[in-house]
């Protein structure tokens, strides 16, 4: 799996499930700051990426820094698919 895979299944997900067109998210400041989020849908964002891309992340990054911006959701994703995590 390489990263640009990583990139759209996170954008691809975020959006079906936050109702959104895509290229709303990349403009996005923060994703808390679209109508359609809440808390219930970020963790059905998570269980649907982690579920595609055959990854778990570590449930000790799932803070909200690292859930809230499409920046800091995809290099979650990408630490937990590509095996770049941080020291334990």
């Amino acid at each position: 799996m390489d990263r640009s895979t990583v990139r759209t299944t996170v954008t691809e997900v975020t959006a079906e499930v936050l109702g959104v067109d895509p290229d709303i998210l990349h403009t996005t400041p923060t994703l808390t700051a679209l109508p359609t989020f809440n808390s219930f849908r970020i963790v059905e964002v998570v269980e649907r990426i982690e579920e595609r891309l055959d990854v778990e992340v570590d449930p000790v990054e799932l803070t909200p820094d690292n859930l809230t911006r499409m920046d800091t959701l995809t290099a979650l994703f990408e630490r937990a698919a590509l095996g770049s995590g941080t020291p334990a």
